[in-house]
């Protein structure tokens, strides 16, 4: 008898007989046993030898413990997402490594580097009783803080440049992340786009936002060019100066939620309309991505690449600082939103209509 024959005495579907016939985890116990018995019935007999070869290669699809990879960070708490929202990314990015190192059968351990009493060199030591050779930086407030030499005998992988120095690192595509909001803007007709980005933000970014946004007003002739508007805190007067002068149609933003609100505050009491008169796009940090229009960037990939690229090292017994660091680039994705106005509509081809 087929398995459709089967299926259909039975009343259940082709897919579910077949599991049931392979043994199969997802069919439930009673079932698989009123399928063997109405096989049985029908002269069906299981071939064992192939029914010992697919539990073995189902077995072989379950990833297998290997070792432990530590997490670290140069941030003062032990979770800094949880005391700053602004760091909020750092808690998808550690679970998007740990999925990752579990998926190739690691566990991804996170330690507190900063914690009272511990010191780089305690916690090499830590490490190394422990076995774990891998380390996954997840950054430092202070961007021109160094990593610890006393850590550097491990292969360590960190991500985005908030960290110093010679390092494998996994990193936001900025320039390409910001091409494509340039690049965006510019088919919806705006032409004098403004640049408003957190000082620190720049130096996080290694500067590719703004130097790409200098670039596209070289290459757009802008004239005269609008200034980049650098500030760390919402200050009005400051940002009333700079709008009113530049008067840019779009005003791109790599800032704060606070920062952003105040934006949409200063609007409304000015009464300018968004996006009938001044378009709004975000390079990332979109507390409302239904509202805003711009970069959403995926800090869960952009942690299982990290782990994917420590994986790497580890298997090549690339300890030490590197001399030559690997850099892996992940590129975000556009969010419509509402805070632009509406691309225009595809050129079709000549002589045709729609």
């Amino acid at each position: 008898m087929s398995v459709r024959s089967l299926a259909r005495q039975l009343g259940i579907s082709a897919t579910a007989v077949s599991l049931a016939l392979k043994d199969s985890p997802r069919i439930s116990p009673g079932l698989r046993a009123k399928v063997r018995h109405a096989a049985r019935a029908e002269g069906h007999v299981p071939n064992a030898k192939l029914a010992e070869v697919m539990s073995e290669v189902r077995r072989s699809a379950q990833p297998r413990y290997h070792a432990t990879l530590g997490a670290i960070s140069l941030f003062p708490e032990e979770e800094p997402w949880r005391q700053n929202p602004t760091y909020g990314h750092l808690e998808p990015l550690l679970e998007g490594a740990r999925a990752r190192a579990a998926l190739r059968g690691y566990k991804l351990e996170n330690f507190w580097l900063k914690a009272p009493r511990m010191t780089p060199r305690r916690l090499a030591a830590i490490l190394e009783a422990r076995g774990i050779h891998g380390l996954f930086c997840l950054g430092s407030l202070d961007p021109d803080e160094g990593f610890p030499p006393a850590l550097q005998r491990f292969a360590v992988v960190t991500q985005g440049a908030s960290i110093p120095g010679r390092m494998h690192r996994v990193v936001s595509h900025f320039a390409a992340d910001a091409r494509t909001v340039f690049a965006e803007i510019a088919r919806r007709g705006y032409r004098r786009p403004g640049l408003a980005i957190l000082r620190s933000g720049d130096r996080r970014t290694d500067h590719l936002y703004s130097a790409t946004f200098l670039g596209e007003q070289e290459r757009a002739g802008t004239t005269p060019t609008v200034a980049i508007l650098r500030a760390e805190t919402w200050n009005e007067a400051e940002f009333h100066a700079w709008f009113t002068t530049h008067r840019p149609d779009v005003i791109v933003l790599h800032q704060y939620e606070a920062y952003l609100a105040e934006i949409e505050r200063y609007l409304v009491r000015h009464r300018v309309r968004v996006p009938r008169d001044l378009g709004l796009a975000l390079l990332d940090k979109n507390p409302a991505p239904a509202r805003y229009a711009g970069i959403r960037q995926s800090p869960e990939h952009i942690g299982a690449a990290a782990v994917d690229l420590l994986l790497s090292r580890l298997l090549l017994r690339d300890l030490a600082a590197p001399e030559f660091p690997k850099i892996e680039l992940v590129v975000g994705r556009w969010n419509e939103g509402t805070s632009l106005r509406s691309p225009p509509p595809p050129k079709l081809p000549r002589g045709k209509t729609q």
